[in-house]
Parts: C-alpha cells; sequence; structure tokens
C-alpha cells in the first residue's frame, strides 16, 4: 500500500516539484521567446500539465497536515509557507527586475523617464504590490509589462489550504466516505460543465470568478488528499500509475471541452486528477531521494521564473534562440530561488511551532493510521510537521 510505502524521509516528491518548475520556464521560454506556443496537442500546455503536478503533491502532502494540526497552528503553517517569499518576490520583482526591464526599454525606444516617473506610473510598481499582496493577481503588469505570469496559481493553492481547513473542522478528512463523495462531486460538476457547449461558455474567467481554474484545480487537489486519507487502502503499483497515465494522456483526444486551451474548459483539465496517483507513484519510487531532500529550492524557481525570463527578453536573450534562451532562464533564476530559499523562506519556517491562533490540536487520529508527512507541498520532505 502507498500509505507503507511513502517513506517522509525518503522520496523523490521534492525534485519531481523542482522538474515541475523547469518545465514550467521551458513552458513559458516558448511563449515569451516567441518560438510558438505551448501546447500539447489542442487541448492543454506545456506548463499546465506541470502545474497539474504541484497541485497533485500538494494535496497529498496538506491533507496529513490538516488532519494532525489544529485550525491556527495548520493556517499559521501554510501562511508561512506562502506568504512571506511571495511578499518580498513582488518587491524584488517591482523595484528590481521591473525596474531595470523599464530602463532597457527606454533606451531601446529612446526615450527618457525618472525613477519617479516609474514609481507613480498609471499601474506602476507600487500597485503591483499592493493590489497583489493577498495572492489574488489584481494587477499583473507593471506600466504596460506583463512581469510574472505564474504566481496566479498561489491564490488557488491556498484556496485549497483553506478548503482543507473548513474539511478538517467539519471532521470530513476523518470520515473518507464524505471526502470521497466530495470529490466525486465536484469532479462531476466539471464533467458537467465541460460536457455541455453552453455551460462551457458560461463558466469561463471572464464571467465567472475563474470558475475554469475553480472546477480544475480543486477536484485535482482533493484527489490527492483523498489519496492521503486512503494510503492504507490504495494499492502501491505500477499498473494503476502507468493506468492513470494513459487515462491523461488520452484526454488529448477526448472529443469534449473546448478545442483549445484559453478560458473554457478542455477534456484535459476534466482529467487531470488520473494524474495525481503516477505522480505519487514516482515520488515514492523514482532513485533521486537525496536530490533537494534538505533545501527545496522550487517555491524559488517557480514564483522568479517569469519576470527573469520577461527581463532577458527585454534584453534581447531570445535572438541567441530557444534552447540558449531557456537554459539561461533557468541558470539566472537559480540564484534567485537559492536566495529566497536561505533568506526567506527557511528563516520563517523557524517559527512553524509557533501557533498565533488560540487553538486545541484535534484529537489525533488512530495510531495505526498515522503517517508523518512534510508541513507542506513546497517545504523539504525531510523535515514532517512533528
Amino acid at each position: 500500500m502507498i500509505g507503507t510505502s511513502f517513506d517522509p524521509k525518503s522520496n523523490s516528491l521534492n525534485i519531481l516539484r523542482l522538474v515541475f518548475a523547469v518545465v514550467v520556464i521551458a513552458s513559458h521560454a516558448i511563449d515569451l521567446g516567441g518560438f510558438g506556443r505551448d501546447w500539447i496537442g489542442t487541448k492543454t500546455t506545456i506548463g499546465t500539465v506541470a502545474v497539474y503536478g504541484f497541485f497533485a503533491i500538494s494535496g497529498f502532502l496538506i491533507a496529513g497536515s490538516a488532519e494532525r494540526n489544529g485550525t491556527g497552528r495548520y493556517l499559521w503553517q501554510r501562511s508561512l509557507r506562502i506568504f512571506p517569499a511571495f511578499w518580498v518576490c513582488l518587491v524584488v520583482t517591482a523595484f528590481g527586475i521591473g525596474l531595470l526591464g523599464w530602463e532597457a526599454q527606454l533606451h531601446q525606444f529612446h526615450l527618457h523617464g525618472t525613477l519617479t516617473t516609474y514609481i507613480h506610473a498609471p499601474n506602476g510598481p507600487i500597485g503591483f504590490v499592493t493590489h497583489n499582496w493577498f495572492l489574488h493577481m489584481g494587477q499583473r503588469v507593471i506600466i504596460s509589462t506583463l512581469w510574472n505570469g505564474s504566481l496566479w496559481t498561489l491564490f488557488y493553492e491556498f484556496g485549497c489550504y483553506l478548503l482543507l481547513a473548513a474539511l478538517a473542522v467539519l471532521g470530513v478528512l476523518r470520515r473518507r466516505a464524505l471526502l470521497l463523495g466530495l470529490t466525486i462531486a465536484t469532479w462531476s460538476v466539471t464533467a458537467v460543465v465541460t460536457s455541455s457547449p453552453t455551460l462551457n461558455a458560461q463558466f469561463t474567467r471572464n464571467h465567472s470568478l475563474n470558475a475554469p481554474d475553480w472546477l480544475v484545480l480543486v477536484p485535482l487537489f482533493l484527489t490527492g488528499s483523498l489519496l492521503y486519507c486512503y494510503r492504507h487502502r490504495v494499492p502501491d503499483s505500477p499498473w494503476l500509475a502507468a493506468a492513470g497515465a494513459i487515462i491523461f494522456v488520452s484526454s488529448l483526444w477526448v472529443p469534449i471541452g473546448a478545442a483549445a486551451p484559453g478560458d473554457t474548459l478542455t477534456s484535459t483539465g476534466l482529467l487531470a486528477p488520473a494524474l495525481a496517483y503516477p505522480v505519487l507513484w514516482l515520488g515514492i519510487h523514482l532513485p533521486f531521494h537525496r536530490l533537494a531532500a534538505t533545501n527545496d529550492y522550487s517555491y524559488g524557481m517557480y514564483i522568479y521564473a517569469y519576470p527573469v525570463q520577461v527581463l532577458l527578453a527585454i534584453w534581447g536573450v531570445t535572438r541567441w534562440g530557444y534552447l540558449a534562451y531557456a537554459t539561461i532562464g533557468v541558470l539566472a533564476t537559480i540564484p534567485l530561488a537559492v536566495a529566497s530559499w536561505w533568506l526567506i523562506e527557511r528563516p520563517v519556517l523557524r517559527l512553524k511551532k509557533w501557533t498565533p491562533l488560540s487553538s486545541k490540536n484535534r484529537k489525533p487520529p488512530a495510531v495505526d493510521d498515522r503517517v508523518p508527512v512534510p508541513d507542506s507541498a513546497f517545504a523539504g520532505i525531510s523535515e514532517p510537521v512533528e
């Protein structure tokens, strides 16, 4: 069973997250560099599949934290893991990377401007920080340049954290049948909307509070959580992993949903939960347990890659070709990811034991049902919560 096979101190989930972050960089390099579109077939993109992998791992790991911790501590730990590094990224992007790009663009177009002009411009750097402070990307551009096309997923990630907190308070995580029913229900709603052209046309990002993103990512996240709750009953099987992968790949040809990735739902989004088991199985069995086992740079790679790639494009690195542009994008992001981990993420995680809200831990589950797991989808796999 996967509950027995999964070792929180010896697995490859961290390296998988790092791989997913690099895949997102490679995906964005295609669009940002003007090398075409990063589609897989006509239904999804390379970067989107990597995001699915992130959410599948998150659902599994965070369910353990929600089950074991009191609500206050759980929310405190989730906030520590997401917000501090995110806030610093906003500031660095707005007043560092964005400023360098703005000055380069002034030079390219033979324009003149001062630092004051940059700071007080419409849709300027101050608004980029304040409007996005609580994860919802209300301002994605600085002046006229889109500087971070990756941070939008964190809003949904934290939304799923809050959903798990509510489910833990209601006792749903302790009643696996209820969680199974909820997961099936949410996925069924997604199936109905995806398969109905009329509903699919109505549930768009512009008209329904980003419904397509919620309808895809919530069932996927819950599937990961379901695997955690049923970990002592789900077999550890390469055949199940292969079956899940085949189901997802087949979604590229399933004739329902939109014909191309965009604001509406596609068959790949509908069948994204099929990726949860294969991703977890790879995390258990890939022989990369020592890589990124202690220090996790995947979050920093993910949040800084896009602005770095935009700056490189402004500087003209794209003229050297896709491979050079994508490779330099990865290499240039590494120092920022390392700095984010050592200067921001790792230090603030030392505060994770402190619970700012007065709450008592719920009664722990039975001893034979406890499997210690890391306390974050982005935290080091070798570092358990308790």
